[in-house]
């Protein structure tokens, strides 16, 4: 990937009585709660501006929305060696996420959805069906098994699955988003799927030199419909 600037640093959320703290942007809905809620993980460079944006978006439509900065305390673009250490640190901080989000409004009848970007996604699939509460996964070019292939252990009682992916990936082949589709279908789960033709990596991300402005808007509606129908009961 090309020379990126530094993210800037999150803000911090802390949560009394909960191990990790967690750091990120938090947005409630205008209304009184019961409403879904949505946690979205960024990838390996890490918590954006533009992710405090996605949050204002995500509760004007009435989710309770945090954008995670689960890499704040251990570092941005973490060498996969170190993964096998911080997996499990990242895994507690979006259990505490969830959490915090149905403590925050998102009442037992109301789910919450996991929206993983590359590194993040791969986050999302390794712990979403071990968390109670998330309903719903959206997969933003990422894959299972931190890129060995999807475990039975990661897509047993999956929740339904969106996979977003360019077809041109050059980070994480679509092989492995399909294999992942794959996997979540044997194992009795729920997965739809959209390829975008000569899409790279990263497609979501204006400071990414792969942007792709029409494929991000495309992908936003899917997910937020996907959302609609699976955390809401819309549609």
């Amino acid at each position: 990937m090309s020379q990126l600037s530094d993210p800037p640093p999150s803000p911090l959320i802390t949560l009394t009585g909960v191990v990790p703290p967690l750091r990120g942007t938090l947005e409630l809905p205008p209304h009184t709660p019961p409403y879904p809620g949505v946690i979205l993980l960024p990838g390996s460079r890490g918590w954006r501006e533009e992710y405090a944006g996605y949050t204002r978006r995500l509760a004007e439509a009435g989710y309770a929305a945090l954008a995670l900065d689960y890499l704040a305390g251990t570092g941005i673009e973490p060498a996969e060696q170190d993964w096998p250490r911080l997996i499990p640190l990242w895994q507690a901080q979006v259990r505490a996420a969830v959490e915090m989000l149905r403590a925050k409004g998102c009442a037992p009848g109301r789910l919450v959805g996991l929206v993983g970007y590359s590194l993040g996604a791969f986050l999302a699939v390794s712990v979403a069906n071990q968390l109670e509460g998330v309903g719903a996964v959206v997969d933003y070019f990422g894959a299972g098994g931190w890129g060995k292939g999807a475990s039975e252990e990661e897509t047993r009682n999956f929740p339904p699955l969106l996979i977003l992916h360019g077809e041109a990936d050059s980070q994480v082949p679509v092989s492995l988003a399909c294999q992942l589709r794959d996997a979540v279908v044997a194992a009795g789960g729920e997965v739809e799927m959209h390829l975008y033709p000569g899409a790279e990596h990263a497609f979501h991300a204006p400071w990414a030199p792969w942007y792709k402005p029409e494929v991000e808007a495309d992908a936003w509606e899917r997910m937020m419909d996907f959302l609609a129908r699976r955390l809401v009961g819309r549609g």
